[in-house]
């Protein structure tokens, strides 16, 4: 670092360091202090290290005036580098950031900030590949809101790539990107340095290096206290006292300047009357550039920018003029009276083309109610929203709305109902639904009214379906045949009924009438997303037409290619996928989707893909890969604010332990993803926590406790109509249950109305696990030879979509059958196949059962010295020191139960006592025989209580 910096060898060292880790992996350091304390100072020397090291810089410094200038801290960053940054990226995200820069317009759907965000992720990476890359920016407290999603989605996701991102920022200032970086980064990923004013000696040498003047003591403990240490507040004043040609030497106190206002003021009043003026229009502009200003004003180079450049008020970086302070700036900018400012701002907007810049400067030019200048304003809106930046269009459209005349009172609500919605897609949906409810306060039934109702039910469908589905009605009532309206309208009805799992056969209507709709209007996306919604209810509710529609549908994906992911119709096919068994198939599109949704940027979407790809993933047995899936859905949906999904993500993540046998994992996440479901409205999420915490109780043994979660969902899915096995695969754990439990005729009730559907559709992966239901019960009647046959049955049903699993299951089952039916050496060849399955996918708890069952094949006779299950439990409590009464009690039998069962197993093992017990015990360990004769369940497993 250059020796020139005195008074900051803290901050130097601490800067050093951050420089020195870039090459690391990525990290940040924030450089926080009050205005004028030297950041600025210290952010350009970090600078000049970082290169002195081969790092490669991309530097941005926004200043006031260009906050509400869309992507233009981006535009800085990328400065000299464009064509290098834009060249790796694939075309979506290319086409994304060179439209957020103005240098093309292809036409099509505007690109998310989200999208601008990946193409500047994958940017940065690139750029970095070769050599470590420092992003810097500073006053960060300015920088545009575009910019700052756009940044803050890339060093979110920078973990070992060598990029360094340097932020200097004014005390007491928010910054969007520092305040999400420092939400969503690892603290040691996030460091601060605190730039604290001098001390006198400091501020001694950086007077006397700047002005050449050496205060006296006296002086300079004055200037310092008035100044509190900060040394541009410092300079300012011994140039005041300069200027006023007051002597600094005599030791007589100073007339100091009440406040760094007056300071500032102070210095810019002593430059000429045209000097000011040229300041004035430099200020106002985001990038002012030296022939525009002297064009705005009339006023020559030399006698505008010469004199300010001469009194350091100013400096150039080539044609761009650059206020030396902020505050300076700012006070070129306040000292003009509003009279002076409007007329500059208003000819700023004739020299200007880009439409969001000619729109804020007509904007500043007039205070009045302007139709003019309000539809100028409009159009800037929808520039900005096409360059992916809908904040920015928002606000522009706010504006617009203030200055839309009174007789055009419907235009200007139009207006507000279109800022809101933009408000809603920047990511504020508080403040667009506060603003819409404001809108449908002051319209009377009617057409206007209708559209922001719409609206405002898109914007609660994500946290409230149901409330949602009522808005959304109330719309198509007052419609007035407007045909927009109307297609959006019972779209979403269609889908929230969907969301919701209920009113089904309603949901269809909708969706029908709702694709005819924007047909008519020649609007393919959407009746893209009507066809998907048909298409899910449809096979949800077991309708011959699905086949149909998906053929629809997916005709539709090209020219849906560009929207978000769950926007386009291979989505709802590849749930259509999965419900008619081509698990593989929905698979492979579910991760092209995931793949295409990084491309676009689209970060609403993920979540909901790495659910369902859990769900495959389960099916497929790879219990693994589902769990690190749900944990990545909820990661994104908690980043993106999306709740429900991340309730969704957290049933997953219990099913997928469940599956493994991790209990307590399973039964904390499937339980947590209940407790957000009130609040969510999240049906899926219910369904599959259930679904988890049912099938964990089964598997480890009980089946009252299994039935009590899963009976309510069963009764659900009846309710609704919902006749695809698939969708409802957790009803055979339920089937089970029962046949454990002893209630056979509820059993069969629930299996035929499940098996008939199975059949219907021809689900072989429904049909396989009825099958094996049909076992089961033919087992526990005793009709063994039947039950073999419909396990047979099963298994060949089980070859036609492979579901480890429930394959796994199946021969479990088939082997305890042949246990009973004292066909050892087939039985414990079948079981180890069960086992095998179970120990290949991770199922620890079904894998526990399978060994039980072997453990009780003994493949002999039984000889007086071995002992049952049955009698080995309580063996096994008597050696622990209980009374009969206490075995009794843990075992729920009766004493007299008890002491017969001891009667049986003194005599096999040739004791008389307790004592004599215990010692056989300590000596060699009892025999299990087969209990084959004990007409018990076929897997009936240990039971245990939660």
């Amino acid at each position: 670092m250059p020796a020139a910096i005195v008074g900051r060898d803290a901050e130097l060292a601490s800067l050093r360091d951050f420089v020195a880790s870039v090459s690391d992996g990525a990290s940040t350091l924030v450089l926080d202090g009050e205005a004028g304390v030297g950041k600025t100072t210290l952010w350009l020397d970090v600078l000049t290290a970082a290169e002195e090291r081969g790092l490669r810089v991309l530097r941005s410094r926004p200043a006031e005036s260009e906050n509400a200038l869309s992507f233009s801290g981006v535009g800085d960053l990328f400065d000299g580098v464009l064509e290098e940054a834009l060249a790796p990226l694939a075309d979506p995200q290319r086409r994304a950031l060179a439209r957020a820069l103005v240098l093309e317009d292809d036409g099509g759907p505007a690109p998310d900030e989200r999208a601008v965000g990946i193409a500047v992720l994958g940017s940065l990476r690139a750029l970095a590949e070769t050599t470590p890359l420092l992003v810097a920016v500073d006053d960060v407290q300015w920088l545009d809101a575009a910019s700052s999603a756009a940044l803050a989605y890339a060093a979110r996701r920078l973990e070992a790539e060598r990029v360094g991102v340097l932020l200097a920022r004014r005390a007491g200032w928010e910054s969007t990107l520092l305040a999400e970086l420092v939400r969503s980064l690892p603290r040691d990923r996030v460091r601060s340095v605190d730039v604290r004013p001098f001390d006198s000696s400091a501020l001694h040498h950086v007077v006397h290096g700047h002005l050449g003047v050496a205060l006296p003591r006296p002086i300079l403990a004055e200037v310092h206290e008035a100044s509190g240490g900060n040394p541009f507040y410092a300079l300012e004043i011994v140039r005041t006292l300069q200027r006023r040609g007051i002597s600094i030497e005599a030791g007589q106190p100073l007339p100091v300047p009440a406040s760094l206002h007056d300071l500032v003021h102070g210095r810019l009043q002593a430059l000429p009357d045209e000097s000011r003026d040229f300041l004035l229009a430099a200020a106002a502009l985001a990038h002012a550039r030296v022939e525009l200003v002297e064009t705005a004003t009339g006023v020559s180079r030399s006698a505008g920018l010469e004199p300010a450049l001469d009194a350091r008020v100013v400096e150039l970086e080539g044609d761009r003029i650059r206020f030396t302070h902020p505050l300076l700036a700012a006070g070129a900018y306040e000292a003009a009276s509003p009279l002076r400012r409007a007329e500059v701002h208003a000819r700023l907007a004739e020299l200007i083309e880009d439409p969001e810049a000619r729109g804020r400067h007509l904007a500043a030019s007039t205070d009045e109610p302007d139709a003019f200048v309000a539809s100028a304003l409009e159009d800037a809106a929808r520039h900005a929203r096409a360059r992916g930046a809908p904040r920015a269009a928002a606000l522009l459209l706010d504006r617009a709305r203030e200055l839309t005349p009174a007789p055009e009172s419907d235009v200007a609500l139009r207006r507000a109902v279109d800022a809101a919605y933009l408000h809603f897609e920047s990511g504020d949906s508080p403040r667009a639904e506060a603003q819409l409810l404001d809108v449908i306060d002051q319209l009377r039934a009617g057409r206007h009214r209708a559209r922001a109702l719409a609206r405002l039910a898109r914007v609660r469908s994500y946290e409230a379906q149901a409330e949602a589905v009522d808005l959304f009605l109330e719309a198509i009532d007052e419609a007035e045949g407007d045909l927009e309206i109307l297609a959006v309208a019972h779209e979403g009805v269609a889908t929230c009924l969907f969301r919701l799992r209920e009113r089904l056969l309603e949901s269809i209507e909708h969706a029908e009438t709702a694709a005819r709709l924007a047909l008519e209007l020649g609007d393919d996306a959407l009746a893209a997303e009507s066809l998907g919604t048909q298409l899910v209810v449809e096979t949800l509710l077991g309708l011959e037409t699905a086949t149909e529609t998906a053929t629809h549908a997916l005709a539709l994906q090209e020219v849906s290619k560009e929207r978000r992911v769950l926007a386009q119709p291979l989505f709802p096919v590849a749930v259509h996928w999965w419900w008619t068994d081509e698990v593989e198939r929905a698979r492979r599109a579910l991760l092209e989707l995931l793949q295409r949704s990084r491309e676009l940027g689209d970060e609403s979407s993920p979540p909901y893909v790495l659910v369902l790809l859990g769900r495959m993933e389960c099916l497929l047995g790879d219990y693994e890969s589902a769990r690190a899936r749900a944990r990545e859905g909820q990661q994104m949906s908690e980043q993106s604010g999306q709740g429900t999904l991340y309730a969704y993500n957290l049933a997953l993540e219990g099913l997928a332990e469940a599956k493994l046998g991790n209990v307590e994992r399973a039964r904390a996440a499937a339980l947590e993803a209940l407790e957000r479901v009130p609040a969510t409205g999240g049906r899926p999420a219910e369904l599959v926590a259930r679904e988890a915490l049912g099938h964990l109780e089964l598997a480890r043994g009980s089946p009252e406790v299994a039935l009590s979660w899963l009976e309510p969902s069963t009764t659900f899915a009846r309710r609704e109509h919902i006749a695809e096995p698939v969708a409802v695969g957790f009803v055979p754990d339920q089937i089970e249950a029962l046949i454990e439990l002893g209630r056979p005729e509820e059993a069969v009730e629930l299996l035929d109305w499940y098996e008939q559907n199975a059949r219907r559709l021809e689900r072989a992966s429904a049909l396989a696990v009825c099958l094996r239901c049909r076992g089961l019960l033919a087992a526990q009647k005793g009709s063994l030879d039947d039950a073999v046959a419909s396990i047979n049955e099963a298994l060949a049903e089980h070859e036609r979509v492979e579901i480890p699993l429930e394959r796994g299951r199946t021969l479990l089952v088939l082997g305890s059958v042949q246990r009973r039916m004292k066909r050892r050496s087939e039985a414990r060849k079948t079981l180890e196949d069960a086992l095998g399955t179970f120990d290949r996918i991770g199922a620890g708890l079904w894998a526990e059962r399978a060994r039980s069952e072997l453990r009780r094949i003994s493949g002999r006779a039984a000889t007086p010295g071995s002992l049952t299950p049955a009698e080995e439990r309580i063996v096994s409590l008597v050696a622990e020191g209980r009374t009969n009464r206490e075995v009794a009690a843990a075992l729920f039998l009766s004493e007299r139960t008890v002491e017969g069962h001891l009667s049986r197993i003194y005599a096999k093992l040739g004791v008389r006592s307790r004592t004599e017990l215990a010692h056989a015990l300590a000596s060699a360990a009892p025999q299990v025989v087969d209990e084959s004769n004990t007409g018990d369940s076929p897997v009936s497993g240990p039971r245990s209580v939660p």
